[in-house]
């Protein structure tokens, strides 16, 4: 009987748990922490998951939050340029799912246990669970899973963060549209972003700042919210005022505030691409998913979509092998999953530059043509149609006339 061990509980981890466990094929989950421990700690993550994601969850049994306090259903999109702003409302359809990790992987990996799922707590060995299982999956993205899998410098153009990051969960925010997100697009500068998210403490505010490195937006990144809760407020205010006055209008300062201290995360990412399988010490091979094999800059909110699809790709793939799950394996299966990631990288990776102009000019007939901007914002769901739609002037001009014809968009082909 196949037997595969894998070392994470992210989403990755846990989906592709849950969906060998549908299919038949035993698995042990190895954590970090139990599932009190996943419920614990600062946030991590903010992450959107949209409707293929959703879809998924539907058939692992484990979807709980189908309510609009845990629901985007619109986007207000604003890109500032150096001649007039353009702004365009769009619906989100389906609605994507916003909730906190610190809910969604103790709900899922509860959910693998009781059903009689084995969860190791602790931190092995990779070679130690490979003595164990047919395969070891690595879907935990830490730095001592980093040296196994290094960069693959072909598919990382990157090698520096591209922003520098501040997100916090807020409460004192109004909302223009119920069940709505706000995206600020500052060329040069980066991006301001507020979402709802449903939380620990019930419905909140995200409040993110992408900064472009050295850039105005920076400062609050570095600056310690615990040590003067005052200063870090002011300066988060400032620069919403400043980069984003029509949101700051809907900022009431008596009530914002963080939901609890330490709710916020900070920091650089830099999106990189590693090598997707590695050899072990006595011959044996473990294959990388997750944050263990690709992490791309949250801007396009792929990552957790990203990690759901290649679970349960690489499920499909364990579950029809027909032979030993060796090098030759895990090569394979890296270069399968590449096929679909690839677009997702290449997206994500384009969206931290300059628009294009191509892409700038799609902006602006979203602002005219509400058929375009629907369709615009709800092709985040399907990131191979999204890319095909956007890496050319060709794409850009097809999907448009779609839009205006009446037809289903390339990009809402729901491919994915």
């Amino acid at each position: 009987m196949t037997d595969i061990g894998i070392i994470g509980s992210g989403i990755s981890g846990i989906q592709l748990a849950l969906r060998l466990q549908q299919l038949g094929i035993a698995a042990t989950v190895y954590s970090a922490r139990d599932i009190e421990g996943l419920k614990s700690g600062r946030p991590r993550n903010f992450p959107a998951r949209f409707a293929p994601t959703q879809e998924r969850e539907r058939l692992l049994g484990v979807s709980a939050w189908d309510f609009p306090d845990a629901q985007v259903h619109h986007w207000a999109v604003t890109v500032h340029t150096a001649g007039p702003v353009l702004a365009f409302p769009a619906r989100l359809t389906p609605p994507s799912s916003v909730v906190d990790f610190r809910l969604y992987l103790p709900h899922l990996v509860g959910e693998f246990v009781d059903r009689g799922g084995a969860l190791v707590v602790g931190e092995p060995a990779v070679e130690d669970v490979a003595r164990r299982h047919d395969l070891t999956v690595v879907a935990n993205g830490s730095h001592s899973m980093r040296e196994l899998f290094p960069a693959a410098p072909e598919r990382s153009p990157h090698t520096t963060p591209q922003r520098v990051l501040c997100s916090g969960l807020y409460f004192g925010i109004d909302e223009a549209v119920p069940h709505s997100l706000d995206i600020h697009f500052l060329p040069g500068v980066g991006e301001i972003l507020r979402l709802p998210f449903y939380s620990p403490a019930g419905r909140a505010d995200v409040l993110a700042f992408e900064a472009v490195p050295g850039g105005p937006l920076e400062a609050v990144s570095h600056m310690d919210a615990e040590a003067d809760p005052g200063a870090f407020h002011r300066e988060v205010l400032d620069r919403v005022a400043a980069y984003a006055p029509s949101l700051r209008e809907r900022i009431d300062t008596s009530d914002f505030s963080l939901i609890a201290p330490g709710e916020v995360a900070q920091g650089g990412i830099t999106p990189v691409v590693r090598r997707g399988w590695a050899r072990l010490g006595d011959g044996r091979c473990a294959l990388a998913i997750g944050d263990a094999w690709i992490t791309n800059d949250p801007l396009t909110a792929q990552g957790a979509n990203l990690g759901s699809h290649t679970a349960f790709a690489l499920a499909e793939l364990i579950s029809t092998a027909r032979g030993p799950f060796d090098e030759g394996f895990c090569r394979s299966a890296s270069a399968r999953l590449w096929e679909h990631a690839r677009h997702v990288v290449e997206w994500s990776n384009a969206f931290l530059a300059e628009p294009e102009p191509h892409v700038a000019a799609l902006f602006g007939q979203a602002a005219e043509d509400r058929r375009i901007a629907d369709a615009f914002v709800s092709a985040f769901r399907d990131p191979v149609a999204m890319w095909r739609t956007l890496s050319s002037a060709e794409g850009v001009a097809s999907f448009v006339s779609d839009c205006r014809k009446g037809r289903p968009a390339a990009a809402l082909s729901g491919t994915e």
